[in-house]
C-alpha cells in the first residue's frame, strides 16, 4: 500500500487526536456547568472550522464522495454536520446576550452587524483580487464593485455570512419591537421557516460562477439549527435538567441515533438528493425529502456533541486559537485550496497539510485586522476623563491604546499591500487592455506575411493567470486586413461534444471559439479590430464528405485547403501546445493507434473540413500530414489552433 495514501487515510484522525489534547473529565454524577460557555462554544467552531477544511478537500479529491479514496471520503459528506454547529452557536449565542444584558439591543446593530459585514467584505475584496481579477472572471469596474460589496459572491463560502447577517437583522427587529418574548421567538421561526422554503424552491444556481444568493441547499439544508440554537439559549435550565436527568440512557442513544439517521441519510442522499431537476420537473419532493433526512442526522449529531461536551472538556493552547480564529479560517481557506490543487495531485498529502496550515496562519493577521476595524467602527464615542479614572482603570486603558497601536501597525501593512494588490489588479483591468491594443495597431498597419503579432490574452503558462499574450503569424495581408493563426494550440477539445454527424456551422467548436474565447480573451478594445467573415467550408477532397453551409464567423479553424496553400511544407505545419494546453490535455503523445512517431512534442490539431464520415473531422497531425480520414469530431484531446481576419489600419489614419 502506498504509503502516502495510508497517511492520507489517518491523518484526520492524527489532526484531531493533536487538538484534542488535555481532555479533562467531569467526575461522576457531575457535568461541566461551561459546556456551552463563550469560550467552549468558540472551541467547537473552532474544530469545525478544520472539519470543513477536511470536508471541502475531500468533496474535491472524491468528486463528490463518488470516488471512494479511503475514510477521509466519509468527510464529504460531513460539512452539514459542521455547518450545523455554527449556526447553533450563533442561535444560542444571541439568545444567551439578550437574556443576560439589559440593554443588549440598544447597541445590537452598531456591534453585531459590523462584526459580519467587515469580514465579509474584506473577504470579498481578498478573493476580488487574487481568484477573480487573477484569473480574468472580473472586467469591469462596475463587476468588481457588485463583487467588493457581496452582490455575487466570489468567495461561496460567504453564503453564510450572508445568511447570518439576515438572521441577525431578523433576531433585532423581532425582539426589538415585540414586546413579549414567546411571539418574538414565534415570529424569529416563521422567518426561518421562510428562507428555509424559498431557498428550497429557487433551486441551484446555473450561472458559471455560481454566486447568486438562496440557490444551492447549502443554504437552507442546516438553517434550522440557529433558531435550535435560539430554543435553546431561551430554554437553558429546563433543557439542560431534562439532559442530566436521563444522561445516562441519551448518550448511548443519541450515539446510535446519530451512526443511524446518518447512515439513513446518506441513503436518502443518493436515492433522492437535491439534484432531481430538469426542464419542467423542479424536484421539489426529492429535495423535501432530503432536507427531513439531513434536519434528522444533524439533530441527533448536535444532541450527540452537547452530551459529550456536558462530561468532556477539552481545552488546550491551540484549540482556544482555532476558536477565536475559525471564522476567518472558514473564509480564507478556499483560497488555499484553489492555488494549492494545481500544485499537488487531487490525493496528496501534502494538499491537506499545506491548505491547514496556511488557512491557520493567514487566518491570525486577518483575525487581527478584523478586531482592529471592528473596534474602529463600534467604539464608544463619549470621550473618557482619565483623571477620573482609578489607577488600575488607567493601566487597563493604557494597554488597550498599546494593543489598538499594534493592532493598527499590523493592520496598516496588511492594508497597504492589500491595496497595491488591488492598484496592480485594476491597472491589468482598466489600462493595460488600452495599452496593448495601442501597441497592436502599430504592429498591424506594418505587419507582413510571416511576422508575429500579440492580441489578446489568456491562460497560456502552467500557472493560471490568464495574463499572457497570445500570439499569432501573419498568414496573408489583404489591403487593410490580415489573416492570422495562432502560433501555438491555445487548448485542448473536442471538435463537437455530441457523438453525431456535424459540420463546420454546426459544431460546439465553433460555438466556443466565436462565444468563450472571442468574449474572455480578446478585449473590448481588440474586438473591434476582428472582422467577422464569410467562412465556407468545401467537401472533403477525397472522401466528398460535405462541407456544411456558408457561416460568418470572427474566430474559425483553418480549411484543408487553407493549410495546404498558407503552409505548403509538412515542417511549417509542425506546432506544439502551450503549457497551459499541454497540462490540460493537448495531445502531444499522438501514438494512439495511428503509426506515427513522436516528433518533437509536437501536437495535431483540428480543421474545419469532415473526415471520411460527418462523424470525423480532418486534422494535421504530428508529422505535418494532412489526415482527410479525420479523426472522431469528439476526442476531447485535439488542439485548437484558431484564425481569423483582422484590420489593420487604424494606426495609419
Amino acid at each position: 500500500m502506498n504509503i502516502e495514501y495510508l497517511l492520507l487515510c489517518i491523518f484526520p484522525a492524527i489532526v484531531f487526536i493533536i487538538m484534542l489534547v488535555q481532555i479533562k473529565i467531569a467526575p461522576k454524577g457531575s457535568i461541566h456547568e461551561d459546556f456551552l460557555s463563550l469560550e467552549q462554544s468558540k472551541i467547537l467552531q473552532g474544530l469545525a472550522a478544520i472539519g470543513i477544511i477536511f470536508h471541502h478537500l475531500s468533496q474535491y479529491i472524491t468528486n463528490y464522495g463518488n470516488e471512494w479514496h479511503g475514510p477521509i471520503t466519509i468527510f464529504s459528506s460531513m460539512g452539514i454536520l459542521f455547518t450545523t454547529i455554527f449556526f447553533f452557536c450563533s442561535g444560542f449565542g444571541l439568545m444567551q446576550s439578550l437574556k443576560s444584558k439589559p440593554d443588549y439591543l440598544k447597541t445590537f446593530l452598531r456591534k453585531r452587524i459590523p462584526a459580519v459585514l467587515i469580514p465579509f467584505i474584506i473577504s470579498n475584496a481578498i478573493y476580488l483580487v487574487l481568484v477573480e481579477m487573477y484569473f480574468g472572471s472580473v472586467n469591469s469596474v462596475i463587476e468588481s464593485l457588485v463583487c467588493l460589496f457581496g452582490f455575487r459572491l466570489v468567495n461561496t463560502n460567504t453564503w453564510f455570512l450572508v445568511e447570518i447577517l439576515i438572521l441577525y437583522l431578523a433576531f433585532y427587529f423581532t425582539h426589538r419591537f415585540i414586546k413579549k418574548p414567546g411571539k418574538a421567538l414565534g415570529a424569529m421561526s416563521i422567518i426561518v421557516v421562510l428562507m428555509i422554503t424559498v431557498s428550497l424552491l429557487l433551486g441551484h444556481d446555473q450561472s458559471k460562477d455560481g454566486g447568486l444568493w438562496f440557490m444551492g441547499e447549502w443554504w437552507y439544508n442546516t438553517t434550522i439549527f440557529f433558531l435550535a440554537g435560539l430554543f435553546m439559549a431561551k430554554y437553558y435550565d429546563k433543557v439542560l435538567a431534562f439532559l442530566k436527568k436521563h444522561y445516562k440512557w441519551l448518550l448511548p442513544v443519541s450515539i446510535v441515533a446519530f451512526l443511524v439517521t446518518f447512515g439513513l441519510e446518506e441513503i436518502v442522499l443518493r436515492t433522492f438528493g437535491y439534484y432531481q431537476e430538469w426542464e419542467g420537473h423542479p424536484g421539489y419532493g426529492a429535495k423535501a425529502i432530503t432536507l427531513l433526512a439531513q434536519t434528522i442526522a444533524c439533530a441527533t449529531w448536535l444532541l450527540m456533541l452537547l452530551l459529550i461536551g456536558m462530561k468532556v472538556r477539552v481545552k488546550n493552547i491551540l484549540l482556544v486559537l482555532l476558536g477565536k480564529i475559525s471564522l476567518e479560517i472558514y473564509i480564507i481557506h478556499e483560497l488555499f485550496k484553489v492555488f494549492l490543487t494545481y500544485e499537488y495531485e487531487r490525493d496528496s498529502l501534502a494538499l491537506f497539510i499545506w491548505v491547514i496550515l496556511l488557512s491557520i496562519g493567514v487566518a491570525i493577521p486577518l483575525h487581527l485586522i478584523h478586531r482592529l476595524l471592528i473596534r474602529l467602527v463600534t467604539m464608544d464615542r463619549k470621550k473618557i476623563q482619565e483623571e477620573e479614572l482609578s489607577l488600575d482603570k488607567k493601566l487597563e486603558l493604557q494597554k488597550k491604546k498599546k494593543r489598538m497601536r499594534e493592532l493598527a501597525i499590523v493592520g496598516s501593512i496588511v492594508l497597504v499591500i492589500l491595496c497595491g494588490f488591488i492598484i496592480s489588479e485594476l491597472y491589468v483591468m482598466l489600462i493595460q487592455p488600452g495599452v496593448y491594443y495601442k501597441e497592436e495597431v502599430e504592429l498591424l498597419a506594418d505587419a507582413e506575411v510571416g511576422d508575429i503579432i500579440p492580441l489578446g490574452t489568456m491562460n497560456t503558462d502552467y500557472v493560471k493567470s490568464g495574463d499572457e499574450r497570445i500570439f499569432w503569424y501573419v498568414l496573408d495581408r489583404q489591403d487593410d486586413k490580415l489573416l492570422l493563426i495562432s502560433v501555438s494550440v491555445l487548448s485542448p477539445g473536442e471538435f463537437h461534444d455530441v457523438y453525431e454527424e456535424t459540420s463546420w456551422a454546426n459544431c460546439s467548436l465553433r460555438e466556443m471559439l466565436n462565444g468563450v474565447f472571442y468574449e474572455e480573451y480578446i478585449n473590448n478594445y481588440e474586438k473591434e479590430l476582428l472582422i467577422e467573415t464569410d467562412v465556407f467550408t468545401s467537401d472533403n477532397e477525397e472522401y466528398g464528405t460535405a462541407g456544411g453551409r456558408t457561416v460568418q464567423d470572427y474566430v474559425f479553424l483553418l480549411s484543408a485547403e487553407e493549410v495546404e496553400q498558407y503552409f505548403p511544407n509538412e515542417e511549417d505545419r509542425y506546432v506544439q501546445a502551450t503549457q497551459a494546453a499541454a497540462r490540460d490535455g493537448a495531445n502531444v503523445d499522438i501514438n494512439d493507434g495511428y503509426n506515427h512517431a513522436q516528433r518533437d512534442n509536437n501536437t495535431w490539431w483540428w480543421l474545419r473540413n469532415m473526415g471520411a464520415d460527418a462523424k470525423k473531422t480532418v486534422v494535421v497531425d504530428a508529422e505535418g500530414d494532412i489526415d482527410y480520414e479525420g479523426r472522431h469530431s469528439t476526442v476531447a484531446t485535439g488542439g485548437i489552433r484558431p484564425a481569423m481576419w483582422v484590420r489593420c489600419t487604424e494606426a495609419s489614419e
